[in-house]
Formats: C-alpha cells, sequence, structure tokens
C-alpha cells in the first residue's frame, strides 16, 4: 500500500480498540506514507501494519521513554519529515503518553494534524442511552483513597454521567466504592469492546456488582459510565431528613448505618446525608 508521501509534521492517528477493520482509510494512507511511525508497543503496531501490507519505520515511543525521544522527534519534523504517533488501541494522548510532544511541536510551530478515529469513551457513552447529552471523561478510576472520595464528592454534584477506565482486577472493589460513597446510580458496563466477546452491561450498580462476582475470572479491557444519583435534599425539607437520622441514632444505629439506610429510601446520596447529619448532631 503506497501514497503520495504526506506534508512535514506530526499526524496523532487513532487505531483500533479492537476489531481492525474500525481502521480508517485516511489512517491507512497516512500510516502507509509517513517516514516514520512512533508506536506505543511496535508489536501491536505491527500487528496493523502486516494486515493491510503497510511497510514503514516503527519506533517505540511510551511513557518510559518518551521525554527522551521528544528532542529526535522535533529534529526530523524541522527536517522535513512526516511522523505518526499511534497507541495500542484508540487515540492517542488520551491516557497514554503525547501531549508533551504535541506541546514541543507546537512551541516550534511545527504542523500537528489530529485524524478521527475510534474511541473507547464515545463508543461506550453511547450504549448507555443516559438522558443527558453531556458527560466527562475521566481516564482511569483514581487509586488512592483522599483522591477517590475527592473525585466521588464531586461526581455526587455533577449532572452528568462520567466516563472511566478500570482494570480487571480492581473493578469489583472500584465499584462497591462508589456504591458506598454515590449510592447505587445507574451504569453502563463495557468489556472487550469491538472484540469476539464483547460485554455490555447496563443496569445498577449493585446488579453490576452481583453480575460480574459470578465470573471465574474477568478478562480484558473495562470502560465504565456512571450517572450521578440527582440529590433530593434540595427538593426535600432538611429539617426532616436530619429528625429521621437522629430518630435511627437513639435507636442505636451508628451515623453510616444511617445514612446507608436512608440512602437506599430516598434514593439520596450516602455522603450527602452523612455530612448533613454530621453537621447537625446533637
Amino acid at each position: 500500500m503506497e501514497h503520495d508521501k504526506p506534508q512535514s509534521g506530526l499526524y496523532i492517528v487513532p487505531t483500533p480498540i479492537g476489531n481492525l477493520s474500525d481502521i480508517t482509510i485516511r489512517s491507512l494512507k497516512i500510516l502507509s506514507s509517513v517516514d516514520l511511525i512512533m508506536s506505543e508497543d511496535t508489536r501491536v503496531t505491527k500487528k496493523l501494519t502486516t494486515r493491510y501490507g503497510i511497510n514503514c519505520k516503527i519506533h517505540s515511543f511510551h511513557k518510559f521513554n518518551s521525554k527522551n525521544k521528544i528532542p529526535g522527534i522535533i529534529k526530523k519534523i524541522i527536517s522535513n519529515f512526516s511522523i505518526a504517533i499511534t497507541t495500542d488501541s484508540g487515540t492517542p494522548l488520551i491516557s497514554d503518553p503525547g501531549a508533551d510532544l504535541v506541546k514541543e511541536c507546537f512551541k516550534s510551530n511545527l504542523s500537528v494534524f489530529s485524524l478521527p478515529g475510534p474511541s473507547a469513551p464515545i463508543a461506550s457513552f453511547v450504549l448507555g442511552a443516559f438522558q443527558s447529552e453531556n458527560f466527562t471523561f475521566r481516564g482511569f478510576f483514581p487509586r488512592e483513597k483522599k483522591k477517590i472520595e475527592s473525585q466521588l464528592l464531586r461526581f455526587n454534584r455533577s449532572d452528568c454521567p462520567e466516563i472511566y477506565f478500570e482494570s480487571p482486577k480492581r473493578i469489583i472493589k472500584t465499584l462497591k466504592t462508589i456504591l458506598e460513597l454515590s449510592g447505587d446510580c445507574k451504569v453502563t458496563f463495557v468489556r472487550e469492546l469491538t472484540k469476539k466477546h464483547e460485554e455490555i452491561i447496563n443496569t445498577n450498580i449493585s446488579n453490576l456488582i452481583k453480575k460480574i462476582s459470578l465470573k471465574e475470572k474477568i478478562l480484558g479491557e473495562i470502560t465504565f459510565v456512571i450517572e450521578p444519583i440527582i440529590s433530593k435534599i434540595t427538593s426535600l425539607s432538611e429539617e426532616e431528613i436530619i429528625k429521621s437520622g437522629n430518630s435511627l441514632l437513639n435507636k442505636g444505629m451508628n451515623i453510616s448505618e444511617v445514612s446507608r439506610l436512608m440512602s437506599k429510601d430516598l434514593s439520596i446520596s450516602k455522603r450527602d446525608i452523612y455530612q448533613l447529619l454530621i453537621k447537625n448532631r446533637k
């Protein structure tokens, strides 16, 4: 596959997130005609180029070597090279290295071209049929406790769905954390998108935990979308919530148990109730 040489610059080229047939015609044209492909994993990219008969030099460019590679890439582009950057799957720079390279290109007044193509967040969001047309993509779900609490506190006050990546080993723990801090919100679970064992589940957090806990082993790449429960604290009387909460506390329940129980009954975030009761505790 040969094409006329493209003009010098950096080409951000999305690659399939599973099914190799999802590559665009323009992406194939660019990959087959640039001087060099900078790839997150050369082995993965070679599977794609071999499939489509593309012969091009492929060098590695990942989070461990990107800083050292950038000066050389800039020099090549200045010398009239055309260079494509790819990731293992999807659109480069989305939870992958490359932002610093693009920044340096613009700083040096070099051309950067962004090609449209496969993107797991967008493909997953449309599977949920959410009421909102807006969404927020947050990348990989945080690991540290403080970051998790901060992120979910902000999510509880949000008015639109949020999209996350997660590993199979952590997904159940992550879902349990969301259930505890944000309630039994609506979720779209997407695993192995566009691949042979693609799985899509539209349900709520508690049911999803039950379903995937039955699996002997969870495998594959996971994207999930969660929709915040719209808090009713603004439409219900805070005094009534406080009164009901204190009544349960007086019966011997602790504040965490009360918050969890009322959250389920009222479809209000557990954290919102917890903070309200703490603030007005007698």
